[in-house]
């Protein structure tokens, strides 16, 4: 489906240009819907706006508005721009500041002629007068203009805050809540097909540790532990205790080893793509030690700090994004989740945790399983890794600026850019230089 398909509204040609040109980069993947809530084509169109406040020039209401639109992103179900930074430009441009008691016919009037949008989400933030410390009164409005009345999801006039930590925790949660219909501190929503994907889509890991050849099992790597020693003494492909016809990954460990680094294992690679929900799930047992899974995910970059080098059987890894070959640079760990696994010792349980790979300036686009044991000794068993992707990701990020290492701040295209413009000023030199130079020999 084509990204302007999401939305089905009359869009009038200022709104439409200004959509369009944000087509690459707007959330049109938050289509991926609450349950229950909007089929894509009904997707609504929010905007938070920057909050007024005057008492510092306007720069605390910048951060509530980011805030907001933050969590709106994190959270989909909706479609928004794809940063403040453009809702503002459309404000400046069209002269456009919406206050607290700004009449609701007008504020419909702006977010429908200037944004072709059907939600706005506005307010102002002021330091208490004759107050000490982070008190507030806040203004908090979210109205849905696209009915023929305004319809208020969500309203706080004037209420004066007892610390700052109340506005993102309290109010914004509060209207977060309205916003998407559920519970006070509810879960935050999910794609209505996600559970059918969890049933029915292929694990990107191979974790039933069934099949395997030399004492490694299919999917895995063949050595383990802090020093990456071969399979058969602190991490083992095994038979299950106690049952001959299932096999499983053991550690066993002293405490000497559980108290100092610890048991790790690494799966092989496998593709993510960022924005992305994925849902791991494993059986784990333990007779004492704590066990963790870090699903760790990597970028390629061709200098600079690495954590891990692709292995000659996987270095030509098809790219997850553009199909290519990996036949050059390294991979470095720009996101993990970190699952700490709970549970009664000797007898196995089951963890699930669902986790979205992301990163503010580089594109996760491989995973390892990392499984781990540690404090004191004893033996910890896991069984049936799977690990699939639940709700798609927003195709804005596969826009994402490639950076050519993970120190630079410098993107790719920049790169590329300042090149072009470097060799247009060299030409634009020559040129003049060759005009001055004939207009010389006409002179003589």
């Amino acid at each position: 489906m084509d990204g302007m398909e999401c939305v089905d509204v009359n869009v009038n040609p200022l709104s439409k240009r200004w959509i369009i040109a944000l087509a690459p980069a707007i959330g049109w993947a938050a289509c991926a819907l609450t349950a229950g809530a909007q089929s894509p084509s009904e997707a609504k169109v929010v905007i938070p706006f920057d909050f007024v406040s005057q008492w510092d020039k306007g720069r605390y209401g910048q951060m509530v508005g980011e805030m907001i639109w933050k969590k709106l992103d994190r959270q989909k179900g909706f479609i928004i721009p794809a940063s403040m930074q453009d809702v503002r430009e459309v404000c400046s441009e069209n002269n456009v500041r919406i206050s607290p008691d700004m009449p609701l016919e007008k504020v419909k009037e702006i977010v429908r002629k200037n944004f072709d949008a059907q939600i706005a989400i506005w307010g102002s933030v002021e330091r208490a007068p004759g107050t000490d410390g982070e008190i507030y009164d806040l203004s908090i409005r979210c109205v849905d203009f696209s009915g023929p009345e305004p319809k208020v999801i969500y309203e706080k006039t004037n209420v004066r805050t007892n610390s700052v930590s109340e506005i993102p925790h309290l109010y914004v949660q509060e209207m977060l809540d309205k916003l998407y219909g559920r519970k006070p501190g509810g879960p935050p929503p999910i794609d209505p097909g996600a559970e059918e994907r969890w049933k029915t889509g292929p694990s990107l890991v191979v974790g039933d540790f069934e099949s395997g050849a030399r004492g490694v099992p299919k999917g895995w790597e063949p050595v383990g532990g802090q020093k990456r020693e071969p399979l058969g003494s602190l991490v083992k492909w095994t038979t299950e205790a106690g049952n001959s016809q299932n096999r499983v990954i053991r550690f066993t460990f002293p405490a000497s080893v559980g108290d100092d680094t610890g048991v790790l294992y690494y799966s092989d690679w496998f593709p993510v793509q960022e924005g992305a929900t994925y849902r791991f799930q494993c059986r784990w047992r333990t007779n004492g030690p704590a066990v963790k899974v870090f699903i760790k995910c990597y970028e390629q970059f061709f200098s600079g700090y690495v954590e891990e080098t692709p292995s000659a059987a996987t270095a030509s890894t098809p790219d997850p994004v553009t199909g290519s070959q990996n036949s050059s640079g390294r991979r470095g760990e720009v996101y993990r989740s970190q699952q700490n696994l709970k549970g009664p010792k000797n007898t196995w349980n089951t963890h699930t945790q669902d986790f979205t790979p992301h990163h503010s300036r580089f594109s996760p686009k491989w995973g390892k399983v990392m499984l781990y044991a540690y404090l004191g000794g004893g033996a910890v068993e896991f069984d049936d890794v799977v690990l699939k992707q639940i709700v798609p990701p927003p195709s804005e990020n596969l826009n994402k600026d490639l950076r050519p290492s993970a120190a630079s701040k410098v993107s790719v295209r920049e790169m590329e850019e300042n090149e072009r413009r470097g060799k247009q000023s060299r030409e634009k030199m020559k040129k003049e230089a060759e005009e001055k130079k004939e207009g010389m020999k006409d002179e003589g």
